[in-house]
């Protein structure tokens, strides 16, 4: 399978044929009809703690436009918002597509705190698409999450230990949205699994958990899940090298950058487990069309960002594709847009499977993920299985 090579960023990334915000408003188009011209808002972590994976987005959108057909009939205008990976810049980003720019959807916030402050904004309309599975939707919002549910995403990671017949499980989550998420889904999910679990809970800035480890640690683990993202993921693989555990341990799939692997490959255990769509290995796929989309958008991107693709931004694409079939479909109305995402079934992205319905505006919480290993020494992957 691929391998992971050091990070080459592209110095023209700034390039990208985006608009970028800031550059200023204007009179909204108004389309009257599938394909006739459109204004997308585009909210990513451009700068911020998170900007790795903004600029990778930022790569991948102008990578989906030249490669999806439906995507180049379309005359779409993106418009791209940086919210600084905080809650606070998401929101006015929201409010500055929405109100000033006069978007017909918007792509993001991308991380699951900085949805929490846009979604105020964004659940008056017009409709938004999100590719965090932690992000939240409601009954009644045009807001809608284009990645495999985190419901799925917690207890397939978890259901990895039952299999292989553990019986303690380790949890060491942040006490943002994702970790608290995460937590509630792994409560839920082992109401019938029956595991013994532990857990602690860190800040999502803090740069030291031993205290928690320790604790962690003290009620002996087979398996450990990271339920974090991002600086505090890597705290806590450096905190548990140093007091000398080497247990299988997950990590959420927002931890697949480049960056992130680089620089916690020496911290990973021997065993590092991940909850990722089957279509990060295209060989495994059934659907040859489909495993061939894949392999042409992981080799587009590593060629215009000089590094292979991450699973996070690969995850990411799907929203991309279902902004393109909603306006192309639907049109540019608000309603007409819902109403379409709405009743919409059995669409297979390159990722994930999206069925939604009025009261579900997510994917069904089945049958998207499967559990990979990554080896931090070759930089390859593998799948996990039950026998380890």
């Amino acid at each position: 399978m691929r391998t992971t090579s050091p990070r080459r960023r592209m110095a023209a990334v700034a390039a990208l044929a985006v608009v970028l915000a800031g550059c200023g408003g204007g009179a909204a188009k108004t389309p009257t009809g599938p394909g006739e011209g459109y204004r997308v808002g585009v909210i990513l972590p451009l700068t911020g703690p998170a900007s790795a994976i903004g600029n990778d987005f930022n790569i991948a959108l102008e990578v989906f436009r030249e490669i999806d057909p439906a995507a180049r009939d379309l005359q779409i205008e993106y418009i791209v918002c940086d919210d600084r990976t905080t809650p606070d810049g998401a929101a006015a980003c929201a409010r500055k597509l929405v109100q000033q720019d006069e978007v017909n959807m918007v792509y993001g916030p991308v991380i699951g705190g900085s949805h929490a402050g846009a979604r105020p904004v964004l659940s008056a309309g017009p409709p938004s698409v999100t590719p965090s599975p932690y992000a939240t939707t409601e009954p009644g919002d045009p807001i809608f999450s284009a990645a495999g549910n985190s419901v799925e995403l917690d207890r397939v990671t978890l259901e990895l230990a039952a299999e292989r017949g553990l019986e303690r499980v380790a949890v060491l989550a942040t006490t943002d949205l994702t970790g608290e998420t995460a937590v509630q889904n792994l409560e839920t999910a082992n109401a019938e699994l029956g595991l013994q679990l532990a857990v602690e809970r860190m800040g999502p800035t803090d740069v030291d958990a031993s205290a928690q480890l320790n604790r962690l640690l003290e009620s002996d683990p087979q398996y450990v899940y990271v339920a974090t993202s991002g600086a505090a993921a890597g705290v806590a693989l450096k905190g548990l090298k140093q007091l000398g555990a080497d247990l299988p341990t997950a990590l959420i799939w927002s931890n697949t950058t480049n960056g992130f692997l680089q620089a916690a490959g020496p911290d990973m255990p021997t065993e590092t487990l991940y909850a990722v769509s089957a279509a990060w290995d295209p060989d495994t796929l059934d659907d040859p069309a489909r495993a061939e989309q894949v392999r042409t958008f992981q080799t587009a991107f590593e060629e215009r960002a000089g590094a292979p693709v991450s699973f996070v931004v690969q995850g990411a694409y799907d929203a991309f594709q279902l902004i393109v079939s909603a306006l192309g479909t639907a049109g540019g109305e608000s309603d007409a847009i819902s109403a379409h995402l709405d009743g919409l079934t059995g669409f297979q992205g390159l990722n994930w499977r999206l069925d939604y319905t009025a009261d579900r505006h997510r994917p069904e919480p089945d049958g998207n993920y499967v559990m990979m290993r990554y080896d931090p020494v070759g930089g390859t992957w593998s799948a996990a299985t039950a026998q380890g």
